[in-house]
Formats: C-alpha cells, sequence, structure tokens
C-alpha cells in the first residue's frame, strides 16, 4: 500500500513538471509571438500597428477623446465623434442602425479602414473599390488634395498601398487623392457625415510623425468636434466583451494550450491508473536501528586506525553536550576533558587508551548531571 502511494506521488509530481514546462514553452513562445507582430490596430497597443500614440497625443492637448468598449446601440447624443479604425469584428444586433440614426442626427463617424473590414458593406454601399496603380508608387508630389476643411493647405502625405473607393453619389467629396485611388472620401448624411480615410496607417505609431500626417489627423478629427466627445470604437477590437473568467479563456490565445494540458494530464492519470504486466509483491523496507550506524563508524575509524579523528568527534560533541545541559562550568567536568584533549596530541594511544579515555568522560557527564538534580 506505501509503495503504490509513493509510486502515485512520484507520477503526480511528474505530471506537474511537466505541464509546468508546457505552459511555459508556450508562454515563452506566444510572448516571442506577440513582440514580432505588429499588434491590433488599437488605441491600447503600442507596437508599430497600433494607435497608442495618437490617442496619448489627443489626450494631452486637452482633447476629450474617450476608448469606447461598449456597443453602439449606447451612443448618445454628446458624442460628436466616433472613430472606426480597422474594427475586427462585425456589427452586432441593430448595431448599424443605431450608428445610422446617431449619424442623422450630427453625429461624424470618421472609418480608417479599407473597404473589405467587417462594417463596410452595412456603410458604405455606394463606394466600390477600385483598382490602384502601383507604378507610381513612391514618387512625390503624386498626391492631389481639395481644400476645405479636412485639407488646410499643402500636405505631405506618405500613404501606403491601398484600395482606393470611388463612389456614385453626388454628396460623396473626394478631399484627397494619391497615385493609389481616393485617400479621404467624404459623404454627407442628414445632418451628420462619414469620413472615410483609404489608409488607416497614416496614424498609426510607425508613421503618425511621417510627413504631415500629425497635422491631417488634427484637421480630420476635430473639425467637426464641438462641445461633445470624440470616442475611439475599441468595442469591435474584443475590448469590453469579456464578462466572465471562462468567456476571457474562451477569446485569449491560451484556449488551445489548456486543452493540450488537460489532454496530457488525462494521459498520465491513464497511465498511472493502469498496470501493464502482471502484480508484484510490494518491496519490503527494513528498518535500521541507530546502533548499527554507530557499529559502523566504529569499525570505519578503527579500520584506518583514525583513534585521535575519533577522539576529536568525541570531544566536540561533549562540549555542545555540556553547553547544552549548561555543565560547562563544572570544574570536575573540565578538568576531565582538558586531559582528554591532551591524548589527541598523543601518537602513540591505542584503542583501550581511547576507550578508557571515552569511559571516563561519560562517567564524568553522569556525576555532573547527578550533582545538578
Amino acid at each position: 500500500m506505501a509503495e503504490g502511494t509513493h509510486r502515485s506521488r512520484k507520477v503526480g509530481l511528474l505530471a506537474a513538471l511537466l505541464m509546468l514546462a508546457f505552459v511555459g514553452i508556450v508562454g515563452i513562445d506566444a510572448y516571442q509571438k506577440i513582440r514580432r507582430q505588429p499588434g491590433p490596430p488599437s488605441t491600447h497597443n503600442a507596437a508599430s500597428a497600433g494607435y497608442k500614440a495618437l490617442y496619448l497625443w489627443l489626450r494631452e492637448m486637452g482633447v476629450p477623446a474617450e476608448r469606447w468598449e461598449r456597443p453602439l446601440t449606447e451612443l448618445t447624443r454628446e458624442t460628436d465623434v466616433l472613430v472606426m479604425i480597422s474594427p475586427r469584428l462585425g456589427p452586432g444586433p441593430d448595431e448599424i442602425k443605431a450608428l445610422d440614426t446617431w449619424i442623422r442626427d450630427g453625429g461624424t463617424l470618421i472609418r480608417m479602414s479599407s473597404l473589405l473590414d467587417p462594417f463596410a458593406k452595412q456603410l458604405v454601399s455606394d463606394l466600390k473599390a477600385r483598382d490602384h496603380d502601383q507604378r507610381g508608387a513612391g514618387r512625390k508630389g503624386s498626391s492631389s488634395f481639395q481644400p476645405g476643411p479636412y485639407i488646410r493647405g499643402q500636405r505631405t502625405i506618405l500613404s501606403k498601398i491601398h484600395l482606393g473607393a470611388d463612389s456614385r453619389e453626388p454628396e460623396a467629396v473626394v478631399h484627397s487623392r494619391d497615385v493609389f485611388g481616393n485617400l479621404i472620401v467624404v459623404k454627407e448624411d442628414g445632418k451628420g457625415r462619414i469620413i472615410k480615410i483609404g489608409d488607416p496607417s497614416l496614424f498609426s505609431n510607425l508613421y503618425l510623425r511621417q510627413g504631415d500626417h500629425a497635422r491631417l489627423a488634427l484637421d480630420v478629427l476635430l473639425t467637426h468636434l464641438g462641445d461633445g466627445q470624440l470616442l475611439i470604437d475599441e468595442y469591435h477590437h474584443g475590448y469590453g466583451r469579456v464578462t466572465s473568467v471562462a468567456a476571457y479563456v474562451f477569446q485569449s490565445g491560451a484556449f488551445v494550450p489548456l486543452l493540450q494540458v488537460m489532454f496530457l494530464v488525462l494521459l498520465l492519470w491513464a497511465v498511472a491508473s493502469r498496470r501493464f504486466g502482471p502484480a508484484r509483491p510490494l518491496r519490503r523496507e527494513m528498518e535500521r536501528s541507530s546502533m548499527e550506524y554507530v557499529r559502523a563508524v566504529a569499525q570505519l575509524f578503527q579500520r584506518v586506525k583514525a583513534r585521535r579523528l575519533a577522539l576529536e568527534s568525541v570531544l566536540r560533541w561533549f562540549d555542545e553536550e555540556t553547553r547544552r545541559l549548561l555543565l560547562d562550568r563544572d570544574p570536575a567536568l573540565q578538568k576531565d576533558m582538558a586531559e582528554a584533549k591532551k591524548q589527541v596530541l598523543l601518537e602513540t594511544m591505542t584503542d583501550r587508551d581511547l576507550v578508557s579515555v571515552v569511559r571516563k568522560l561519560y562517567g564524568a557527564l553522569a556525576r555532573a548531571r547527578k550533582d545538578v538534580l
């Protein structure tokens, strides 16, 4: 029974070590992958593709910019501008209807994304992608601008490859165009408007300080900002959606590694509880007495003729024992111990002399203890 319990503990310890090693390896690998990746286009992301620099810059200037981590159905009239940057998740029930109502009532939606994001079909059905000509990429002076509230003077825009957008509706105004197509398109809708920016990387952490991107960001974001708030959508990047620990685990990258760890635990449990082969009798452990150890050490000292070393060990133990029993001030005991220490210096000490000295010390210790009592 004891042998089976000991074996189960060893298997459990091995399983725990394997799990820790596995989780550690998966965690290190995930961390390295996250460091190499640019990350999502979110204001929480400080990597190259994030927008944390833009958000913190607006906050430092006193702009009432906030992260929006709730459904679009909860938008209020206190919000003047809503910024959506390449949303990763699609709209929920009634979100498109609520967003359209909010725009018609005077809100301004700024979409910095391609025409392929989950909101594209619902919001910009009148806009269509056009083929861009990459032969002009990188040429200076290849951008054209329409003077207005969003383009205040000549700007240096270093856009990357993106899908251009054409509109068939007359209320859609193109304010900027580059070699890839339309860059900034504004469509009036009721009292509000939709501002479409074709290249979402213009205001990212990596490219915000290039050219006149920062000036363009202020012109676009602050033109229609009155006394209300400027909200940056984070809800459709996954923020604010987790309501339980289970939901957090399912939405995180640790769900698959956790399944693998559970499978490993079940496998080890199955192996530990199953016997492969015939039953074998339990091994009996023989208890050894303390005198056996003393006898073995004495035989070792006797074999190598280490009488002086044996006497030094005995005297060291006597010193500790007398201090423990508060007998280190006893004159008779200290005299016997001093004579015994002189025997250590003798080269001609025999086994008989060693036994005699030790017996004398034990007798002196016994008398000293008796006198104390």
